[in-house]
This record gives C-alpha cells, sequence and structure tokens, in this order.
C-alpha cells in the first residue's frame, strides 16, 4: 500500500523524506533527510554529512509522497510507537 494523504498518519515511515517545517526549537527548523529509524517519541534522520533524532512531539513535518506531493504533519499526531498508530483512529475536522 503506498502511502497517500489519507493514510500516512498510519503509513511506515522509514524510509519516507522529511523535512521539519516548525520546531519548538529553533536549530531544527530547516532540517531535512530520509527517516532511517522511528522510535515512540523520535524520528532518526539521515541527512547530507550526518545523522539527527528529532523529536515528534516537538516539530511540524512535511513528507514527501510518492506521486510527489507533499503534505504538512503535525508530529504529535505521530507520536507512539509505530506499530500502534495503526491501530490509532483520527478525528476528521
Amino acid at each position: 500500500m503506498k502511502a497517500t494523504l489519507s493514510n500516512l498518519v498510519r503509513h511506515e515511515l522509514i524510509g519516507m523524506s522529511a523535512h521539519v517545517v516548525e520546531a519548538r526549537d529553533p536549530s531544527l527548523v530547516c532540517r531535512d533527510g530520509t527517516i532511517i529509524d522511528e522510535s515512540k517519541e523520535t524520528l532518526r534522520l539521515a541527512t547530507a554529512n550526518r545523522e539527527i533524532t528529532v523529536p515528534k512531539r516537538a516539530c511540524v513535518f512535511s513528507f514527501r509522497l510518492p506521486n510527489g506531493e507533499f503534505v504538512h504533519v503535525d508530529g504529535r499526531l505521530l507520536t507512539g510507537r509505530p506499530e500502534d498508530r495503526l491501530k490509532k483512529s483520527l478525528r476528521r475536522h
């Protein structure tokens, strides 16, 4: 199953391109890379010259979907173990 706008929060994130759009820590803004690992509270990105760990809860991410679209996701929606995100139900606004 490909990642789409409607299923991104419940999709596997490892291997996707991510960009930090907003963050409580100004040094994290504009960081981007490929997601190489994910834990309950963090994403690990491989950037051009090193690996960085970014807290999910404190950031807003922009993900590039396979069809080329970009989607902004509040990191608070991504918190929790990756396997438990599948069970999460999302409220629609």
